[in-house]
């Protein structure tokens, strides 16, 4: 037993004996001599092209912090929402927080169904939904169209469009 430790031992110290020269000049030459006659090409930086200044003269303008500007102004026609009108329990949440998980369809007649954070609702065509007013237009069976009305910022009502698609 003693002899294989020794053996073992001395076949250990020979190995470290090949691992100790400097076996390693040739690579280190050549890492110190490849890229010594090259340098780094470098592009010239851009010519900056001088700006002409410009003489703001605002004498002759409108001001435009003048009350007649700071005021919304309304316009007598156009569209609004029914202030009136009764809420539906799912204008009560943002769009973001519904989801579509599917529809139901009897004959023509198609219902989006709506999981929003109160329950399952029914939802269909003329229906209000989300906090911007709005209304159903359009239910196919991976989305609900909508149509919104926000306030503009002159005070005028605008329509935008908005879905609400089937959620996976």
């Amino acid at each position: 037993m003693k002899i294989r430790v020794a053996l073992l031992l001395a076949i250990m110290a020979v190995s470290l004996v090949g691992c100790g020269g400097d076996n390693m000049a040739d690579l280190r030459d050549f890492v110190k001599n490849a890229y010594a006659d090259r340098k780094p090409k470098v592009e010239p930086l851009p010519v900056i092209k001088p700006t002409e200044p410009f003489a703001y003269a605002a004498g002759s303008l409108e001001d435009p912090f003048s009350r007649l500007n700071l005021r919304p102004q309304t316009t007598q026609g156009g569209i609004r929402p029914d202030m009136n009108r009764r809420k539906e329990p799912l204008e009560a949440y943002p769009l973001d927080s519904l989801k579509m998980v599917g529809t139901i369809s009897r004959g023509k007649q198609v219902w989006a169904i709506v999981d929003a954070p109160d329950g399952i609702h029914k939802v269909q065509v003329g229906n209000h939904m989300g906090q911007n007013f709005g209304l159903v237009t359009k239910i196919t069976e991976d989305k609900i169209k909508l149509t919104e009305l926000i306030q503009g910022p002159t005070g005028d009502w605008i329509e935008r469009g908005a879905s609400l698609a089937l959620s996976q």
